[in-house]
């Protein structure tokens, strides 16, 4: 407050008109007439109205352009106190003497309309009689622009359906979150306000994804891109995130602002605009779309790892007559039926597609032999014969016709594949339909004799038409006769004597080894009965153990029953696997090893050299005998490889206390240099060729001689 008496006895050193012109706030002062005493430089500049125009003047002329219908409020101060509430201001309050107020101007010059501040006060001489009054003017219409545009801020922020969290510069304190956010994230703003950011990490990125995003708002002052985020009760959810700098005037960072959008539903809506686009909406199989790329990817490995493939094109037979006759529903269940039933006969990694009515597609990747195509287009033929229960419950019953083309013989590229397979289907459905056919017509008859072949093995197995031939295993020492190996012949009442190599690989492929090996051990176990009861000396029997047996549970089990009926000593029973079905089964076979060993049963290593040979199995396993392969024995010995791998086994067998026989001996040469290098036993030609059970008596009679140089 400036005293009445300082405007007549302003202080020597600094007056008053000196004080008021330098303030930063627009001020002039009135005596107690109205006259302008004081106009200083801001209000000059504020109302564009020169100090010499406006000093010693009462009538505020000069002020009403820039009022407006307004007069300033130190009028009505000093001359009509009572009429102040009735002054026309956007804003008006007295505060003990003084008045406030909030004027809306025009600028003289821009005429754009400006906000003040303004505040006019009385002033008292000593006895207190107003003597004049001072006004000062702020203008605040920036204040009131950023005050509106926070304002709006944050009714855009509460009202804004991304969830918005603000950190503050270190990026690991929020300070700010907006009700989407809360809404969003299942965190109240509190529990909010007291984390960091990482309450949101669904740990999905790993520390390169946020190196990589921080790294990215550091050198741009922005990131944005797709998250994967963790609410409050664990849910898992996919978010659309973009993360602004905040920086202030001097261009430091001061916040960090992150914009988050729930995007659940666009990728919901993707994944069904994908599904639509890529799989047969009827069945839920890939269709032709997704057929077609994913036999390109499978030609694409098959070419880097010089495999093959097939492809199987599909045509249901009598279906059209069905869908006809029962109507297009029954008909699509029909569909959905044969889909169900078709994909329980092929493997995982393989493709089932339906291209359109009733035309399917199988692509089988990864086989070696044409046969295993065949197998699968046999197993489907027979999967359609079986009738369907669709609609009113009736039996149903289809057939199909199948095509198949072949990577790389019948083309290498997957229209070309299809294009084949769906030309030589054709030619199936022509030829009596519930068949199928290869492109390529050598594949059709091979497989039609191997499919031939297979039907008369499983009645084979039926009519018990096997028979066991046994070769003789002899003391290197003495040409005595230790032990026989027992292997099996096909009696084929039309073909006649079958030998192995043409029945057995078909065999394993079709799961007949079980049950054939089942019936070898069985005959030869019997037949080593018959010959200790008939007075013939101990002898071993070696029976070869596929790797489907070998899976077997409980095999242990079933040799032991089987020694207990044909009352054999287990120590008679030798079971000869492979390397290969070893090493298969490492967890499963050590078990199963060490389950026969305590039954007593001795074990050998069949063709051994021609699979892994690693040490570390041979001192593992409960082996007793390595048989050296015929394949290393027939150049013995003039090759010297030959000879060089056969007596390094046979030292590595002494080492380890092994035995070791040598197949496949047929010179006298090949004996005796096995002899020589320390093998204990021989099986082969020299000594005897396999011969049915008669035959063993006739060699185990005293000193018979070799047969195998008849």
């Amino acid at each position: 407050m400036v005293a009445g008496s300082d405007l007549v006895s302003p202080p020597d050193q600094v007056s008053l008109a000196d004080i008021i012109d330098f303030l930063p706030d627009a001020a002039f002062v009135v005596d107690g007439d109205g006259r302008v005493i004081i106009w200083n430089r801001a209000i000059e500049r504020m109302t564009g109205v020169a100090r010499g125009a406006v000093v010693g003047r009462a009538d505020f002329e000069y002020a009403l352009a820039f009022y407006g219908k307004r007069r300033p409020m130190l009028v009505d101060l000093v001359r009509e106190p009572a009429l102040v509430a009735t002054v026309d201001y956007d804003y008006l309050q007295r505060d003990g003497d003084r008045l406030i107020a909030e004027i809306s101007v025009r600028d003289q010059t821009s005429g754009a309309i400006r906000h003040l501040w303004g505040m006019a006060s009385p002033l008292f001489d000593a006895d207190g009689k107003v003597t004049g009054a001072i006004e000062t003017l702020r203008d605040i219409t920036e204040q009131l622009q950023d005050r509106e545009r926070l304002r709006l801020a944050a009714a855009v922020l509460a009202s804004t359906r991304e969830g918005v969290l603000v950190t503050d510069a270190s990026g690991e304190h929020i300070v700010s979150v907006n009700r989407s956010f809360v809404e969003l994230s299942g965190y109240s703003e509190a529990e909010a306000l007291a984390s960091s950011p990482r309450l949101l990490q669904s740990g999905r990125h790993d520390r390169a994804f946020y190196q990589a995003m921080w790294a990215a708002i550091e050198r741009t002052g922005y990131w944005q891109g797709e998250v994967w985020n963790r609410r409050r009760n664990g849910e898992i959810f996919p978010a659309w995130l973009g993360i602004s700098q905040v920086r202030n005037a001097a261009g430091t960072v001061t916040n960090y602002v992150g914009v988050l959008s729930d995007i659940s539903q666009v990728k919901h809506s993707e994944a069904q605009l994908e599904r639509l686009a890529h799989y047969d909406p009827l069945t839920a199989l890939p269709n032709r779309l997704l057929l077609t790329s994913r036999l390109e990817h499978a030609i694409q490995r098959a070419q880097r790892q010089q495999g093959r493939l097939a492809v199987l094109f599909i045509d249901l037979d009598r279906f059209k007559h069905v869908n006809d006759s029962l109507g297009h529903p029954t008909g699509d269940a029909l569909l959905r039926a044969v889909a169900d039933r078709l994909g329980q006969r092929i493997r995982r990694e393989d493709t089932l597609a339906r291209l359109g009515g009733d035309e399917f597609v199988v692509v089988l990747e990864s086989i070696e032999r044409p046969a295993e195509a065949t197998n699968v287009a046999q197993s489907l033929i027979d999967a359609m014969a079986e009738p369907f229960q669709v609609g009113d419950g009736r039996p149903l019953y289809l057939g199909a016709s199948i095509g198949i083309s072949l990577y790389p013989e019948d083309g290498e590229e997957a229209l070309q594949l299809l294009r084949n397979a769906d030309t030589v289907m054709s030619q199936a459905k022509a030829q009596g339909r519930n068949s199928y056919r290869y492109y390529t017509e050598s594949l059709t008859r091979a497989a039609n004799q191997r499919l031939a072949l297979e039907s008369r093995l499983r009645r084979a197995l039926e009519r018990e038409e096997f028979v066991l031939h046994y070769q003789p295993q002899v003391a290197m020492a003495d040409e005595r006769i230790v032990g026989v190996e027992a292997l099996v012949r096909w009696q084929d009442p039309e073909e006649g004597l079958i030998p192995p190599d043409r029945f057995i690989p078909l065999a394993e492929e079709t799961g007949l080894i079980v049950p054939l090996g089942d019936w070898v051990m069985r005959q030869a176990c019997r037949q080593m009965r018959q010959w200790r009861d008939a007075g013939l000396p101990p002898l071993t029997l070696a029976v070869n153990l596929s790797a489907q047996q070998f899976a077997q549970p409980g095999l242990a089990e079933q040799v032991a029953a089987l020694l207990a009926e044909t009352r054999l000593p287990a120590g008679c029973l030798e079971l000869e696997l492979t390397e290969s079905i070893l090493m298969q089964h490492t967890a499963h076979g050590q078990a199963s090893l060490d389950a026969l060993r305590a039954l007593g049963v001795a074990l050998s290593i069949d063709d051994f050299g021609t699979g892994y040979s690693s040490l570390a199995y041979l001192k593992r396993l409960p082996i007793d005998k390595l048989k050296i392969d015929k394949s290393f024995v027939q150049g013995i010995p003039d090759d010297r490889n030959d000879a060089e791998i056969a007596t390094t086994v046979i030292a590595m067998a002494r080492n380890l206390r092994l035995r070791v026989l040598a197949e496949g001996v047929e010179t006298i040469a090949q004996r005796d240099f096995l002899h020589a290098a320390g093998c204990d036993t021989y099986q082969g030609f020299l000594f005897s060729r396999p011969v049915p059970p008669d035959a063993v008596c006739v060699l185990c009679s005293p000193h018979p001689g070799p047969q195998g140089q008849d």
